[in-house]
This record gives C-alpha cells, sequence and structure tokens, in this order.
C-alpha cells in the first residue's frame, strides 16, 4: 500500500508566513486522513488542491486551539456547501477525537453566534477507542501525559498501520508510558519537539527524551514538529543524534514523505 504524508502545519500558537500550526495529511488506500486542524489548515489544504469535502476522516489528538482552531471553519465549509446547495456532497468526514469532541464543536459554534450545528447530522463524530478500524487502517491511541499550565489535558498519541507501514503522532506530550509504546517500530515518528534538552516540563518533550525513547523503541524515522520560535537556532536533530541512530528530519510546512 502506497502512503503519502504531508506536513501541513509545523509551528504552534507562535503562527507565521512560514509555519502554521499543527496538521497533517495521509493519503493512503484512495482515503485522506487529516491529523489535526490547527490555525492555517485550511489555507495549506487549499495550496495543495485538497478541499474539505475530500477529506474522509479526521483525527484530533486534543483540544487546545493551535491544534483544532481551523476545524470549526472546516465543518462550517460542508455545512455551507449543504445552506447554499452548491453541489450535493456524496460524502462527509468522520470526526475521531477525545471524549465530547462533538460537545466540544457544538460549544463553538454556539459562544461565536453562529449554531448551524443544530439539527444538521451529516457529520459522524466519534469518542476515540484505544484501537479503531477504519477500513483496513488499524489505528490506536494512546492517552498521554500533558499538563500546560497545570491542567491535564485529554491528549492522545495516535499510531496509524497501514498494512506493514507504521506512522505514529505524538501530539501534544511529556514522557509518559503512552508516547513510548504508540513509537515501537513506527516508520516515521511526527514528534512534539517544542524543548531542547534539559528543558522538558510537564507538557513537552525534550530533545534528550525522544532521542532515548525513539532509539529503544526502532523507530526508523523521526519528523521534527510542533516547533517553538524561540529554539530556531538551536541544533535539535543534532542533540537527539546524541542517543538516536535512525533518520531525522526537521519538519516543514507542506513537507511530503512518501512511504
Amino acid at each position: 500500500m502506497k502512503v503519502k504524508l504531508t506536513i501541513l502545519g509545523t509551528g504552534t500558537f507562535f503562527v507565521s508566513k512560514d509555519q502554521s500550526a499543527s496538521a497533517y495529511l495521509i493519503e493512503a488506500n484512495k482515503k485522506k486522513i487529516l491529523v489535526d486542524c490547527g490555525p492555517g489548515t485550511l489555507m495549506r489544504l487549499s495550496q495543495i488542491r485538497v478541499k474539505p469535502q475530500d477529506l474522509d476522516y479526521i483525527f484530533i489528538t486534543h483540544f487546545h486551539p493551535d491544534h483544532t482552531s481551523d476545524l470549526f471553519p472546516l465543518v462550517m465549509n460542508l455545512r455551507l456547501n449543504d445552506f447554499f446547495s452548491i453541489n450535493k456532497l456524496l460524502k462527509y468526514p468522520q470526526i475521531y477525537g477525545p471524549t465530547g469532541i462533538y460537545n466540544f464543536l457544538l460549544s463553538i459554534s454556539k459562544i461565536s453566534e453562529l449554531p448551524a450545528l443544530d439539527n444538521w447530522n451529516e457529520i459522524k463524530y466519534t469518542n476515540i477507542k484505544s484501537t479503531q478500524k477504519i477500513g483496513n487502517i488499524e489505528v490506536k491511541a494512546f492517552k498521554v501525559k500533558h499538563m500546560p499550565f497545570g491542567f491535564s489535558a485529554q491528549s492522545y498519541a495516535y499510531r496509524f498501520k497501514f498494512g506493514n507501514k507504521i506512522i505514529t503522532f505524538s501530539g501534544d506530550c511529556t514522557g509518559c508510558p503512552g508516547v513510548e509504546k504508540s513509537c515501537i517500530n513506527a516508520d516515521v515518528f511526527v514528534c512534539d519537539t517544542s524543548y531542547p534538552k534539559g528543558k522538558g516540563n510537564v507538557a513537552h518533550m525534550d530533545t534528550k527524551y525522544i532521542g532515548e525513547i525513539a532509539q529503544k523503541g526502532c523507530v526508523k524515522k523521526i519528523i521534527l514538529i510542533h516547533l517553538y520560535p524561540q529554539y530556531a537556532d538551536i541544533n535539535l536533530a543534532g542533540e537527539i543524534k546524541e542517543s538516536f541512530s535512525g533518520e531525522i528530519v526537521k519538519g516543514k510546512d507542506l513537507l511530503e514523505i512518501n512511504l
């Protein structure tokens, strides 16, 4: 099975012209899977000529805005298409996420005084399970630890298995068993690389820890994402190389990886 991964956004809340926030597109078995939908996602999708209605599945790692702020606008694209009857859509993406994913979007619609999702049931929302099958694709979710500002978020790492090919997304997390298990034998580990070594905390990993778990887990390739501009001058890949013998790629927006 041919698998193509496009890194749509490598940034954080610090969005720039070169870095939109967390979002990744997988294309495999004639399916398009979006993982996270931070600010700038719709623009990046348009740059590679992918429309919201082209998506088959959307997976959200956690609810923080740098991973979700384009999700409601994406859904509104589909809702407005129906409202204006532009073209009757033959399919709608299914959305998977932490418990309460539907109520999360419904709350945004009401807070923004745009209750367009009321009595509109075209999209199926699913609270993520530990193992999810979508066609012949297996998705495993691992609860991970992410506690920015002292608050524990519902955060997941996702492990996608396409035949014998594995892509893992760490989501946002600090060191924990969930992220360690998620990346075992991964062909590609799309990894939250927020901090250089010695700077890790209860919210994010650092490069020393990433290198150690990737080496122990026999990861083949690490893609560095969730990059803070404050550490742009630090050789994060070099720090990971101190304990990891596999391939390291510093992510950039619109980078394509074929497996």
